[in-house]
């Protein structure tokens, strides 16, 4: 990391420098320190964020330094200091004690990016090909040039790695996460994952009790400031960490067969979706001698976005490891989503 690079702690106050450095280290960087009016001048503009204290806040702004932003104002009482913070940029005042706020904007602002464009598929039914359009978004994602990553909600699942060929690919798996505390950097996390086919994965291992930690949050929030596009495949009875998934989502993708008892199916997904989901796509998926899109359309109340043709070459494909890349109706199919996302080539 450069000078240019490095955040910068602006206060006299040893207290607060001693937790600031504690929460730089936490983070994983090193700050500069500038104890004077003089020194911050030097490192405000440069700087990808301040650190700033109480005792130097004031003379800041009476010294007119120009808004800019990723600015932290830290302070015993906040309530006192939020004039002062609007003329530095600051867009939060923080007490000392609120640690898990200001490491948490501390790692967003030095990851360095926005955040990722966060996808949910589900499934109306079993067995209805959610975890390959899945797996398929990703793979069409990267051939655009993105950064993509597999996120896998559903510990009953098949598990996307076998979907995508990746198993034997080295990295963390959710098992490795469990005891995860606290922030997770995005840097941090997009370094230890497996990569297959370009194609980062957060899957499951072999093991027969495969669980959600709780620290999906935390991962979460890392994945999606390392990636350009996360597609999470979300289990369609939608538990705790399903709801906050699909509340972040920017896209919920529902994956219905074009069958009677799988539309039946589907609507009690649609409902449960409704209730946490901002926008919803519904992906109906032929089938021989099926009731069609519009029918589908008509039972669920929704329409249909995309209607997926059937590929029976597709089980043969992942099952020899191969996964769906070489599909074209699941690139079709992934391109119109990728389109509706703006995530052009």
């Amino acid at each position: 990391m450069s000078d240019a690079d490095l955040p910068l702690i602006a206060t006299a106050d040893e207290h607060l420098l001693d937790n600031a450095l504690r929460w730089c280290a936490a983070v994983g960087v090193i700050p500069e320190v500038a104890s004077d009016l003089t020194s911050v001048r030097r490192s405000w503009r440069r700087a990808p964020l301040v650190i700033m204290g109480e005792d130097l806040a004031g003379r800041m702004a009476q010294a007119e330094m120009p808004r800019r932003d990723h600015v932290l104002l830290v302070a015993d009482d906040p309530s006192k200091w939020w004039s002062t913070a609007v003329q530095l940029g600051a867009g939060d005042v923080f007490a000392t004690a609120e640690e898990g706020r200001i490491l948490e904007a501390l790692a967003s602002a030095l990851d360095g990016r926005g955040e990722a464009c966060l996808v949910s598929v589900v499934g109306g039914s079993g067995g209805v090909g959610a975890s390959t359009l899945a797996a398929s978004m990703a793979l069409a994602a990267g051939r655009r040039g993105l950064r993509s990553l597999l996120f896998d909600a559903d510990p009953l699942g098949g598990g996307l790695d076998l979907v995508l060929g990746s198993e034997r690919a080295e990295g963390v798996r959710w098992r490795d996460l469990d005891s995860t505390r606290g922030r997770l950097s995005a840097g941090s996390l997009s370094e230890v994952l497996p990569v297959h086919s370009g194609i980062a994965t957060l899957s499951w291992d072999r093991s027969p009790d495969a669980s959600l930690p709780d620290s999906v949050p935390s991962v979460l929030t890392a994945a999606v400031r390392g990636f350009d596009l996360v597609v999470a495949d979300v289990p369609r009875h939608v538990d705790p960490h399903g709801v906050d998934i699909l509340g972040r989502s920017v896209l919920t993708v529902l994956v219905v067969a074009e069958e009677i008892c799988a539309v039946g199916a589907a609507r009690h997904v649609l409902t449960r979706l409704e209730r946490c989901a901002s926008s919803i796509a519904v992906v109906s998926v032929s089938r021989p001698g099926g009731i069609g899109p519009t029918a589908v359309s008509d039972a669920l109340g929704h329409p249909v976005h995309t209607r997926h043709r059937f590929d029976r070459r597709i089980r043969g494909a992942v099952d020899r490891g191969h996964g769906p890349g070489t599909s074209r109706a699941a690139r079709r199919t992934s391109a119109s989503l990728l389109d509706v996302l703006g995530l052009g080539a």
